[in-house]
């Protein structure tokens, strides 16, 4: 099988496992608890404009899979199932909703925000997978030999998780809740790693 290929066969798997346990979740749960606002929420403004960026994230996702050196994906993969699960299981335990603002506007991003509300579910907030997924494809990326391209992936996440705020699809607690979340299991799944490796050296 050619890399290309291997390359979508984990993407699948893996985004495949997201989207398993993410939509599960939301019809399993009891009823959700209402998030607070927190002065950080209050801060950032709601534009329906960050829906662009919000939505780049279904973007972002194949194209580290896709540029990512081939000796990570296979750890992006499983960070993405084992992250999906963990978060699954927060959902059931700790289900969570927000109050969402009502956009009046007849902006393109307006529209496109209206389309998006019909297809997306008002729970599943704590925490945050779009934070989560990100930080997961983007960690796996990252290579010393292009830092041109680190770079533009790390400001690239970086208005990807404003956007959350921005569109109140998410709040702060989400966001902080998905970082949590994604250096957890990345790490867990990298020490896991390690020690096959050198259990099969021995």
């Amino acid at each position: 099988m050619k890399p290309f290929f291997k390359r979508l066969a984990y993407l699948i798997i893996g985004w495949g496992m997201v989207g398993v346990c993410y939509h599960s979740s939301a019809t399993l749960q009891r009823e959700p608890y209402l998030l607070p606002v927190s002065f950080i929420d209050q801060w950032i403004a709601f534009t329906p404009h960050a829906v662009w960026f919000y939505l780049s994230f279904f973007l972002i996702v194949p194209i580290c899979f896709y540029v990512a050196p081939y000796k990570h994906v296979r750890w992006m993969s499983i960070c993405f199932m084992v992250s999906s699960f963990l978060a699954a299981l927060c959902y059931l335990i700790f289900p969570t909703t927000m109050v969402f603002p009502i956009d009046q506007g007849t902006s393109a991003s307006s529209w496109l925000l209206s389309k998006l509300i019909d297809i997306d579910v008002p729970v599943n907030c704590f925490p945050s997978l779009h934070i989560d997924l990100t930080l997961l494809a983007i960690w796996g990326t990252l290579d010393k030999h292009h830092p041109m391209r680190n770079t533009v992936l790390v400001l690239w996440g970086i208005m990807i998780a404003l956007s959350i705020i921005q569109l109140r699809r998410h709040l702060f607690i989400d966001f902080v809740g998905g970082i949590v979340l994604a250096l957890t299991v990345g790490w867990s799944v990298r020490f896991v790693f390690s020690r096959l490796v050198n259990q099969s050296l021995e």
